[in-house]
């Protein structure tokens, strides 16, 4: 049956339904990342992904009018056509002939949305779709034309490091007395009868992020009902990738108010929340010790978040008091450490963070000094300070030094001191450390980390006199000595395989006791579940203890499924808790929700329901639970985050969190008069596209120009460039290609792009030989502008035809190369002047000639 044409209503209709199920995926070709923000809409049981993003992604010569809901071009190679027409209900595809499902397209204003299942079956690859990263994995069926290109450049190359530093200018984006914020906040209301008795409650958070006072300002406030002591965290500072802060302390973070404090190894964990100050010049984008990385950051009330490490499930949290999440101290392998976060919203909100980091390329540079230095009162109101530093003492040795107040188990404050080796060689990391307490107690411990194929192994021994720690408690029988030993890796290979981890410990006490303990972890995925299994063995003298945990996760386009078992095998076999919870979506952007949480201990059973709309600018839900107890209630949580787009002054809300990211508003304009200022007779361009790091932008500029784009990561540089194939004239081009900004949380970065009409300038290269002119190829030519500067260059071809097109207005000296011709021993008969008008002058026949130093000349040779 055919489709009748979408109207402008029903188009514009269908977006808005559409941006209920919005999201954004990473894009994989093998281990090669093609993009990290394509946009997808969930519905139903499937994903609808971009036509024309997918076939520019993936080099395929398709090419998209979504206005009109056309297609056309063809497939690897042109005897393979695919054309298609959504509004007409018919496509074309390699010969087949086919009427459409209306149901399986979604037409927006920049784009095509097709089905997964059905834009698989079209295209030579299969599609599979990772919800629970947010990654849609692509593995051809036939050799596609981006995989011959990337096995061309493969060489030398990291895998995943396609993306090279453009040069793009730095983008200052100055701080201001005070800035709009951005908010994210919950209101919830709950009533019910628990305890004996009938209660009602009302809650408010808020978490709010701008400018103040030239700083970085991130304010967190919780306010209930029936708790007169609202919670306030608040937190001023700045952060500079180029530590460029505090003068000569070449800082890189500088907060106070509340902050984090790192750990230190063998001697205490980190401290994640505290009122105090912290400096440091450390990099941003390494770990935040060695060999050790904490993860923290916002979370909104009723979000949980999953931690995996290598692809392995090992942790999961839920929001805090005081809005944040914390995995402290997470250790870090030789090799690949990839961290990938999961936040899982109340109301059915997604989103995923990632952060890499390769230990061996984490060595502090040979004459660089990192320092990290701060001061708080912890959680608990006790006073923790921090004073470490590395220092390169050459390409492959690193020193480190410090000293660190902690408060100890009685109450008491103690003080450390610590000295240190780092050695890097080949495949090898070698440590050595020791610290001393102001007791007297002493450590020393030798440590090497290395990888063994797939596996990253790390060993250390270290001895202890008297030495007592967060990591060593004291106890009428002191750890004397310590073995530990990991390994880390993944089992298998292509679609099946397994990441595992296991460590080995082993003590020797004071009274020549050993203590032995063994914890290892292996994780499966199949059929869209990720699945993990923990165990525990300990022998403390002659007690035994063997506990586990296991847990499970799948997020598949439609359902989800979490849950998680406690058990413990010895001294006895029994049961500790469990709980499990799905969800599954609904037409028009519902989500149903489910959960059993069951204490066998306590025997105790509480089921929980909801009934969510996590709609394109808020979220709102109603949810229940009831127990064996006789508990029961009901509540209801609204959730929106707002800012304001700072060139129209329109206010953006959302259903996901935005005051931890930062955003960019872009224009895109036609300057006219090239004053490089949107002014007078200029004209905004709508339909404009960007990158972001290399990767598609999901994001067009609109009627006046501009565009929102959300969701940055902040404090790391990034690159911003116009898409010149989204221009509709070709003769226009951007006279900056892309910038580069670093955002920060409630900070709007306003990016300009002002495009010019180019002209071009064809013509023919001659030789002048033998009393003979005769067209000759492979000359170099220049174009060359007032200040001498070379613009353009290009060689003729082997008929001589040469054509420079993309010239700004202005005016230009076309010549050939002076190295080539003094190379080759000949000299030019004279140099063009180019003139390129604002209109896009197009200038034909400028011929140039060359001729042999000892044969006659042809006529005046100008110089600049």
């Amino acid at each position: 049956m055919l489709l009748p044409a979408l109207q402008p209503e029903a188009a514009a209709a269908s977006s808005k339904q559409s941006e209920d199920n919005l999201i954004l995926l990473e894009v994989r070709l093998g281990n090669q990342l093609l993009s990290d923000a394509v946009t997808g809409y969930e519905i139903g049981r499937d994903v609808y992904l971009p036509l024309g993003e997918v076939a520019r992604l993936l080099t395929l010569a398709i090419r998209v009018t979504p206005g009109e809901g056309r297609a056309s071009g063809y497939i690897i190679s042109e005897s393979r056509g695919f054309s298609l027409d959504v509004p007409g209900g018919v496509a074309d595809i390699d010969g087949r002939h086919e009427e459409l499902d209306r149901s399986q397209f979604k037409l927006q204003a920049d784009e095509i949305y097709v089905a997964s299942k059905l834009l698989s079956r079209w295209l030579p690859l299969d599609l599979e779709l990772d919800m629970s990263s947010l990654a849609l994995k692509v593995r051809p069926r036939e050799q596609l034309p981006l995989q011959a290109r990337l096995e061309r450049r493969k060489h030398g190359s990291r895998p995943g490091s396609a993306y090279v530093d453009p040069g793009y200018p730095r983008l200052a984006a100055p701080y201001r007395l005070a800035g709009v914020p951005v908010i994210d906040q919950t209101l919830g209301l709950t009533a019910g009868n628990g305890g004996g008795r009938r209660q009602a409650d009302a809650s408010y958070t808020a978490y709010l992020t701008t400018d103040l006072l030239g700083m970085e300002a991130a304010l967190y406030a919780s306010s209930e009902r029936y708790d007169a002591a609202s919670r306030l965290r608040l937190t001023l500072g700045r952060h500079d990738p180029e530590a460029g802060l505090l003068g000569p302390l070449h800082a890189r973070t500088a907060l106070f108010g509340s902050v984090p404090l790192p750990g230190v190894s063998n001697i205490s964990s980190s401290s994640p929340t505290g009122n105090g100050v912290v400096l440091s010049n450390r990099p941003l984008n390494q770990p935040t010790s060695f060999d050790r990385h904490t993860l923290q950051g916002a979370l909104p009330p009723g979000w949980d978040v999953e931690l995996y490490y290598n692809d392995a499930l090992v942790g999961v949290r839920q929001s805090g008091p005081d809005g944040k999440y914390s995995f402290e101290d997470q250790p870090l392998a030789y090799g690949p450490n990839e961290f990938r976060l999961v936040f899982h919203g109340p109301l059915g909100q997604l989103r995923v963070e990632r952060q890499n980091f390769l230990l061996e390329q984490s060595a502090v540079p040979r004459g660089a000094l990192y320092y990290d230095v701060g001061a708080h009162r912890d959680g608990f109101g006790r006073k923790r300070a921090i004073a470490q530093f590395e220092w390169g003492l050459s390409d492959q040795l690193n020193a480190v030094a410090g000293w660190q107040r902690v408060p100890s188990f009685d109450g008491a404050e103690r003080s450390y001191a610590n000295l240190g080796l780092r050695g890097y060689w080949n495949s090898f990391i070698a440590t050595a450390d020791a610290a001393r307490a102001d007791d007297g107690g002493t450590l020393a411990q030798l440590g090497l980390k290395t990888r063994l194929g797939p596996v990253s192994v790390s060993a250390s021994h270290a001895r202890l006199d008297g030495f007592t720690s967060d990591f060593f408690h004291r106890t009428t029988d002191p750890v004397r000595s310590r073995d530990e030993v990991r390994a880390d890796g993944v089992l298998g290979g292509g679609a099946q395989f397994f990441p595992l981890s296991l460590q080995l410990r082993h003590d020797r006490l004071a009274s020549s006791t050993r203590n032995l303990e063994v914890q290892g972890r292996i994780s499966a995925y199949r059929n869209g579940f990720a699945l993990t299994n923990a165990l525990r063995w300990q022998r403390l003298g002659v007690d035994e203890l063997a506990d586990g945990q296991f847990q499970v996760s799948r997020r598949v386009a439609g359902v989800g499924l979490t849950g998680q078992l406690q058990y413990l095998l010895s001294p006895e076999t029994t049961l500790g808790g469990a709980a499990v919870s799905a969800d599954y979506y609904l037409h028009s952007g519902y989500l149903l929700t489910f959960g059993l949480a069951r204490s066998f201990k306590d025997r105790e059973l509480r089921a929980t329901g909801a009934l969510n709309k996590s709609l394109g600018s808020y979220g709102l839900g109603i949810n229940g639970y009831y127990s064996n107890r006789g508990e029961y209630g009901l509540g209801m949580q609204f959730f929106m985050a707002m800012g304001l787009e700072p060139r129209s002054g329109r206010m953006v809300t959302d259903a996901q969190p935005m005051a931890n990211m930062g955003a960019a508003s872009i224009r895109v304009f036609l300057d006219k008069d090239l004053n490089g200022i949107m002014d007078g007779a200029d004209e905004a361009i709508p339909g404009a596209g960007f990158t972001v790091n290399g990767s598609y932008a999901a994001v067009r500029t609109d009627a006046s120009g501009i565009a929102y784009l959300p969701r940055l990561l902040t404090h790391h540089y990034t690159d911003i460039a116009l898409d010149r194939d989204t221009l509709e004239d070709p003769q226009w081009q951007p006279r900056t290609p892309g910038v580069r900004i670093v955002p920060r949380p409630g900070n709007v970065s306003q990016v300009e792009f002002a495009v010019n009409l180019t002209g071009e300038v064809d013509g023919t290269t001659y030789l002048y030989a033998d009393g003979k002119r005769r067209a000759v190829g492979d000359l170099k030519l220049e174009l060359v502008d007032a200040s001498r500067k070379v613009v353009a260059s290009m060689s003729s071809a082997a008929d001589g035809y040469y054509v420079i097109s993309g010239i700004f207005p202005g005016e230009y000296f076309l010549r050939v190369s002076p190295e080539q011709l003094k190379r080759l021993g000949l000299t030019d008969t004279g140099m063009h002047i180019i003139t390129i008008g604002r209109d896009g002058t197009v200038l034909n026949a400028r011929d140039l000639d060359v001729r042999a130093q000892d044969g006659p000349s042809l006529g005046f040779h100008p110089t600049l």
